[in-house]
């Protein structure tokens, strides 16, 4: 699976997978302080209230044996990442945390909440990917742009 195409039928599964990952941030993650939330509102979130963070020893990685291939594969589930953000949810491992960091993963709360659904932009996420590549994505060309305080 290298392209849109092959990995389109995938997304239903991604996105619930996804959801349930979310949901255990907003459970378990913590509020974000003053500064954090000016930086949320500095780089576009409408509310940042709602932004849980939760730290990581590794972001979450799916258990479905095919999704979990799929996404090592066509490299949207890299191990090595340091964050992770659905919807309001933003896990960060351990370690990685920084105020550049963090704006940049706002930034990608600023992008779902365009988005209008959270299914809506991880799939819009996902083919962006897969057509440029995560270092050339609109989405993460964009949330660099914000990482400067």
């Amino acid at each position: 699976m290298s392209d849109w195409n092959d990995i389109s039928p995938l997304v239903p599964l991604t996105v619930e997978w996804l959801l349930g990952v979310e949901a255990t941030i907003l459970a378990e993650g913590r509020e974000l302080t003053l500064v954090e939330i000016e930086d949320a509102r500095a780089v576009g979130v409408q509310a940042p209230e709602q932004i849980r963070l939760l730290f990581v020893d590794v972001v979450a990685q799916p258990e479905h044996p095919v999704l979990l291939a799929a996404g090592r594969e066509t490299g949207l589930l890299g191990e090595q990442a340091n964050a992770r953000t659905i919807g309001y949810g933003i896990e960060i491992v351990n370690g990685a945390y920084d105020r550049a960091l963090l704006r940049h993963e706002c930034r990608h709360v600023y992008q779902f909440e365009r988005a209008g659904s959270r299914q809506e932009f991880i799939s819009d996420y996902i083919k962006s990917v897969l057509t440029d590549g995560y270092t050339d994505s609109i989405f993460e060309i964009d949330a660099r742009a914000f990482e400067a305080y």
